[in-house]
């Protein structure tokens, strides 16, 4: 199963070069779990019902970017597929399509959707001190969406080529400025008042503007020559289209898998606050989990629309197989860490306040059931991930996203309502279910991408090119 040998290894889609792509990515997907890590050990030292009231904000506000920011990041799939044509002016003209599409979408976060936002945090019935701190969190948090959708267009001009490093250096950054605000927010120091939990939400929208004036910089500073950048900025409804009819059903995709795991997490919390205060801890060290597993998925796609575009499905299909390998493995070693080290990892966001009103006891309890079935959960989750990467990389979008329409609201979300609002289970058999959930999505989508009609797909239609085997020194793109 776990094959590591030297030629797989060296080999046109091996795994020197996915991991060249990957680990950048990782980096940039480690800087948002330490920002959110940050932001959630801030506010669980200032009181547990900052932590509880965290989760169902901030879900709630990344569920509605998620259509925009997937949708918009789509762009780097056809960035990486007219790179491995060598078409240089196209990968420069696409990101445009991106940030008009990204600025429309800010707009919508930013004026439309924060009063439909919460009317879902009152239906959720929540403790009122509770149900308070949810709404101010939500609403610091929407207006970064659009900022959030700026910088994934533009990103997607350096991660579509392969040049996943300034992404992690504009993200790192980030992250930095966005923990030294909430310290700075949430406590209020230097002179600012204690903002508490709307503090960490401002805090975020901040970073998030203020990485997307980097994006922007860097993507409209390169070699004019090669790429020009700044002479394309109209709108090409070509390009547009495109976007719209891949990226669109990404979008949607993602939507409806977090808009029905954030009803669930809606329905914990009216399990009990202790409950819900242990899912957003357990899930906050889960992010750990996901960080390689995001940025190997992210490469997987990457590579997989490169070869496409060089005509090479032989190796974009050898290429997931190995991405699957590699998330596995990692898995397998954190799963195992939740199962040996549960006080230790669950200790860390012991409140420093004693005028909580949760038992912190309790939250241990809770959250050593949550962890012990996260790491079933992840294993599952690397199935999923890397092949829906795959299948993204090569424009096959509309297909997953019925499979996911069908899993998360014909099955997630019903299942979800009896367990906990019509049988009164424990939290145990409500993350029982959630594996099970995941184990049937993985599957689908595995099977999904066995059938190869991905193989057929031509996103740019531009007929494929007859190229000699591609090198290693073609992921670098060296300039």
């Amino acid at each position: 199963m776990f094959n590591f040998s030297k030629k797989l290894t060296f080999a046109p889609g091996g795994y020197r070069e996915l991991w060249m792509i990957a680990y950048p990515l990782i980096i940039t997907n480690a800087a948002h779990t330490v920002m959110q890590f940050a932001d959630r050990k801030f506010l669980s030292s200032n009181s547990t019902e900052d932590i509880a009231a965290a989760l169902p904000g901030g879900i709630l506000a990344f569920t509605f970017f998620t259509f925009f920011m997937v949708s918009t990041g789509f762009t780097a799939a056809i960035v990486a597929q007219y790179h491995g044509k060598k078409d240089y002016k196209k990968c420069a003209t696409v990101p445009w399509a991106g940030f008009y599409f990204a600025i429309f979408a800010g707009l919508i976060c930013s004026y439309v959707l924060i009063s439909p936002g919460e009317w879902c945090i009152e239906s959720g019935k929540h403790a009122a001190h509770i149900l308070e701190k949810e709404k101010g969190y939500f609403r610091m948090m929407m207006p970064g969406g659009g900022f959030l959708f700026i910088t994934a267009a533009f990103s997607a001009f350096f991660s579509g080529r392969g040049k996943t490093w300034t992404v992690a250096i504009i993200n790192i950054i980030a992250c930095l400025v966005n923990i030294l605000l909430d310290y700075i927010l949430i406590f209020g120091h230097f002179g600012a008042p204690p903002l508490g939990i709307e503090g960490a939400g401002l805090a975020t929208t901040l970073s998030c503007c203020l990485a997307a004036t980097i994006a922007f910089l860097f993507f409209i500073f390169q070699n004019q020559k090669r790429y020009p950048t700044r002479s394309n900025w109209g709108v090409n409804f070509d390009d547009m289209k495109r976007l719209l009819s891949f990226g669109t059903p990404a979008g949607i995709q993602i939507f409806f898998s977090v808009s029905a795991f954030s009803y669930i997490i809606f329905l914990i919390g009216s399990i009990g606050s202790s409950e819900l205060a242990a899912t957003t801890i357990a899930l906050s060290i889960n992010m750990i989990a996901f960080m390689p597993l995001l940025g190997i998925s992210e490469a997987t796609s990457i590579l997989t629309g490169r070869y496409m575009g060089k005509g090479r499905q032989d190796i974009a299909e050898k290429l997931a197989y190995k991405g699957w390998r590699l998330s596995t493995a990692y898995m397998l070693f954190t799963g195992a860490c939740y199962i040996i080290f549960p006080d230790l990892l669950l200790g860390f966001f012991k409140p420093t306040s004693t005028t909580s009103s949760i038992d912190f006891l309790d939250v241990m309890r809770s959250g050593k059931i949550i962890l012990l079935c996260a790491a079933f959960y992840n294993l599952f989750n690397a199935i999923r991930f890397i092949f829906m990467g795959a299948l993204r990389g090569a424009g096959d979008t509309k297909a997953p996203m019925w499979i996911i329409i069908a899993c998360s609201w014909g099955f997630l979300v019903p299942g979800g309502y009896l367990l906990i609002y019509i049988m009164n289970v424990s939290i145990l058999k409500v993350w029982m279910f959630l594996t099970v959930y995941s184990g049937v999505v993985g599957l689908m989508i595995f099977l999904r991408f066995k059938l190869g009609k991905w193989k057929q797909i031509n996103m740019t239609g531009v007929p494929q090119e007859s190229l000699v085997p591609p090198t290693y020194l073609d992921a670098i793109d060296s300039e």
